[in-house]
């Protein structure tokens, strides 16, 4: 019975694979297979390092080549290496879909070349409905913004009223803009208002701007930041504003934001788990490639990081976290 059985699964995933994947387009476990990883900025921030190790991860276990370029915020040259990996014949392409109206068309003519698109961390604004890519591994940026809202507003014990500002790096990236209507929803609900400003991407920055708002308008009830830079920075950014602490939170993970939650600085951050957005995209990519096994979207933004659950993110950072 038992070998009637295996028998029979082994027919079924014949006819199930043959059904889905001819021979002809279809790679076998020992062809190559050649992905181009698309980090669209600041390669060397700690941010990007549990993401790079776990697209690292991926191709070892599996046996494939991932060729990591770094487009340093520079729509021009993603756009570039999307054309280049078209023409190196790449079989995959991950890209982080920062800045929609450059990469639609060059990941959309990829696909039209047979290349697989898995985008990773940053979607399109439309979605699989904008025909740039066949499934995404990233944070749903609106609902973790509402998420982060609710948790400054009912810890920090804000009240109907309140102001909160909202730092960004760049607010006309759609996703730093998705972030922030998220933001704006959940403080709405509890009848707070916020601002969203633009906080630029080095930390002196960022301290400064965020001081200068603050001091500008030193009734301001919380502060969250749309992005890992302004929200490593807000301590530092209220002190120096010579106000009291106040109730602040934000996104992405890094050592200085643990610290922060650690010291009871900051209430929380959103956790955006980048390791699942490098391994799970390779993984989603080699497998389509080789067996024709299409791939789902995958929220890979659970929740926060809080002084509760720190610890594990502590004793991971730099690795899995």
């Amino acid at each position: 019975m038992k070998k009637i059985i295996l028998n029979t699964l082994g027919s079924i995933f014949f006819v199930t694979s043959v059904f889905f994947v001819s021979s002809a387009s279809a790679k076998t476990d020992n062809d190559e297979v050649d992905i181009t990883l698309i980090v669209h900025c600041c390669l060397g921030h700690p941010f990007w390092e549990p993401l790079l190790k776990g697209a690292r991860d991926a191709a070892e276990q599996l046996g494939v080549n991932v060729d990591f370029q770094n487009a340093e915020f520079d729509p021009a040259a993603q756009v570039n290496m999307i054309e280049q990996a078209v023409a190196n014949k790449q079989n995959a392409i991950i890209p982080m879909i920062a800045h929609p109206d450059a990469q639609t068309e060059p990941l959309i003519k990829a696909q039209e070349q047979g290349i697989v698109v898995v985008a990773a961390n940053t979607d399109h604004p439309d979605g699989a409905a904008s025909g740039t890519r066949e499934s995404y591994v990233g944070p749903n940026f609106v609902d973790s913004g509402i998420v982060i809202a609710n948790y400054v507003a009912e810890q920090g014990g804000l009240k109907e009223g309140d102001h909160c500002v909202l730092p960004g790096v760049s607010p006309e990236q759609w996703h730093i803009a998705a972030r922030g209507e998220g933001v704006l929803k959940g403080l709405k609900a509890h009848g707070i208002t916020g601002e969203i400003i633009r906080s630029g991407e080095k930390e002196e920055g960022a301290i400064d701007i965020i001081s200068q708002y603050l001091i500008a308008n030193p009734d301001t009830a919380c502060a969250i930041g749309l992005g890992g830079t302004a929200t490593s920075v807000m301590p530092q950014a209220i002190e120096e504003a010579g106000l009291d602490l106040i109730p602040n939170g934000g996104f992405d993970t890094m050592t200085t934001i643990s610290t922060n939650i650690r010291e009871g600085k900051t209430l929380a951050t959103v956790d955006q788990q980048p390791y699942w957005q490098g391994y799970l995209s390779v993984i989603f990519a080699t497998m389509k490639v080789r067996y024709g096994l299409g791939a789902p979207d995958f929220n890979s933004s659970t929740g926060l990081i809080t002084k509760d659950n720190l610890g594990v993110v502590e004793e991971f950072a730099g690795t899995y976290r």
